[in-house]
């Protein structure tokens, strides 16, 4: 979608590609012809700042964030996914090999430069909705990348391990245009990152509308991610606050009936979505990486006859146990979310049960959107907050409203830790091979249960990225995580 919003502007822009502290001034401009202007004055214009958030929208379909590695490498490193060795893909993170992790560094600080130059750019802008439009999408496309750098390279608040913290990850607001202006800082705090990202997304919630839907930015969208970056900070008021603000508004997200659970899933656009990320036919991200074959093989839905996908990641004993827990025969399910999972085909190997979260759309094999934020995760954020500030019964309601949605019967009387363990094992199903396992058990500072007999404990230096040693090596003053 974005590409082609691009190649139809009027305005050709070069890519404002900034290598952070981390590579050498050869390296400065990563020339993309997608991406590629006459000059910079281009962020002049309304159509050029267009331009550049668009390419930001267009990093976002990449592999190294919601094309594959932040949908699929969270389920592989945590306990939801089991690696099937049909191609090799993933297998190192499912065993949680030392590097085998997350590699978005060096695109997210392109992004985020591209993000710093527009919002430098926005005194330019005389209309004052277009740029309040311009500075909220930038704001909440800044927090939502410096959030995602933080998940993957840097503990999150308050259980961070004391002896081998080495704080945040570099906070660039500045744009750069030419090697004189890098600048090589260390990493921040951790509190100083979320602190900018809390700015960020009081800017974003301030500033945007609803008006260009689903696919930008958004109020609703960023009310939402507000509600989970103060649950990863333990600052359960405001995770209560944005989610509840998120639930209220109208017109980007519908909480769906039991009856269009699976429907929604099968839509050209999730019906649920407070931000999705969109494809179009020619950004088909293809067989080898797209979250259809890495999580099936089937091309259609109960046809086991023709294979498609390679099925690198399926859903490990535990989770399927989970998803079967309350089934009344041997035949019968009552949980709707079960309907996600089926057999897939033997031309890969060994049939294996199979997620179809991600199964192509619009007869497009390989081609989804992906939903980045769903309202069914407000839920699920507000119950887990609203436990943590000690109102049970108002946390076992909500709980109840994805129980109830799944086909479940409501739960009564849960109190202390039965109620919630019954708040995480809804939250593992029902976001279950969508980017959350492994952030949700890294910010409890849990063990990680790979198999019955063997875990990851959260104490292990592979629980964090590596920062790309080119980083390291052209930075003086970034420091590695520890373990590399």
């Amino acid at each position: 979608m974005f590409n082609r919003i691009i190649s139809n502007s009027s305005v050709k822009w070069v890519t404002l590609a900034f290598v952070l502290t981390l590579a050498s001034c050869e390296q400065m401009l990563d020339v993309q012809p997608r991406q590629s202007i006459d000059s910079v004055t281009a962020l002049d214009t309304p159509e050029g700042i267009d331009a550049a958030l668009n390419g930001v929208y267009d990093r976002l379909q990449s592999p190294r964030l919601y094309g594959r590695d932040l949908i699929a490498i969270p389920e592989a490193l945590a306990d939801n996914g089991r690696a099937t060795n049909k191609s090799g893909r993933l297998n190192a993170e499912f065993q949680n090999q030392p590097g085998a992790h997350f590699l978005s560094w060096r695109l997210s600080y392109f992004a985020i430069n591209q993000l710093n130059l527009v919002l430098e750019a926005l005194p330019k802008i005389t209309d004052q909705a277009t740029r309040d439009r311009y500075e909220g999408e930038a704001s909440f496309l800044r927090a939502l990348l410096y959030f995602d750098l933080m998940r993957a390279y840097a503990y999150d608040p308050k259980v961070e391990v004391k002896e081998y913290d080495r704080g945040g990850v570099p906070l660039l607001l500045k744009g750069v245009l030419d090697p004189t202006q890098v600048t090589f800082p260390n990493r921040a705090p951790i509190a100083d990152v979320y602190r900018q990202i809390y700015a960020d997304l009081t800017t974003a919630v301030t500033k945007l509308t609803n008006g260009r839907g689903v696919f930008y930015a958004n109020k609703p969208a960023a009310q939402a991610l507000f509600s989970r970056v103060a649950l990863y900070n333990k600052d359960y008021e405001n995770a209560v606050k944005y989610a509840t603000d998120a639930l209220a508004s109208t017109g980007i997200a519908t909480f769906v009936p039991t009856s269009g659970y699976v429907a929604g899933w099968r839509a050209s656009r999730h019906p649920e979505s407070f931000f999705e990320i969109t494809y179009q036919t020619p950004e088909n991200i293809g067989v080898n990486e797209s979250l259809q074959t890495t999580y099936t093989t089937l091309v259609e839905l109960g046809n086991r006859a023709r294979t498609g996908g390679f099925g690198d990641l399926v859903p490990t004993a535990t989770l399927l146990a989970d998803l079967d827990s309350e089934r009344g025969t041997a035949t019968t399910n009552p949980d709707v979310r079960r309907q996600l999972y089926e057999l897939g085909t033997t031309g890969r190997g060994t049939a294996e049960i199979e997620t179809t979260k991600f199964i192509g759309k619009n007869g497009q094999v390989n081609l989804d959107n992906i939903p980045v934020i769903r309202i069914s995760e407000m839920y699920l954020n507000r119950a887990e907050a609203l436990y943590n500030l000690g109102r049970e019964a108002d946390a076992l309601a909500d709980v109840n409203v994805i129980r109830t949605r799944a086909g479940l019967t409501a739960r009564t009387g849960l109190t202390g830790t039965a109620l919630l363990n019954e708040i995480l094992k809804q939250r593992r199903i029902e976001l279950a091979f969508e980017g959350h396992r492994f952030f949700d058990l890294k910010r409890r500072g849990v063990d990680i249960a790979k198999t019955a007999t063997t875990s990851l404990p959260y104490t292990d230096f592979r629980l964090l990225a590596q920062v790309p040693v080119r980083e390291i090596t052209n930075n003086p003053n970034l420091r590695q995580n520890f373990g590399y």
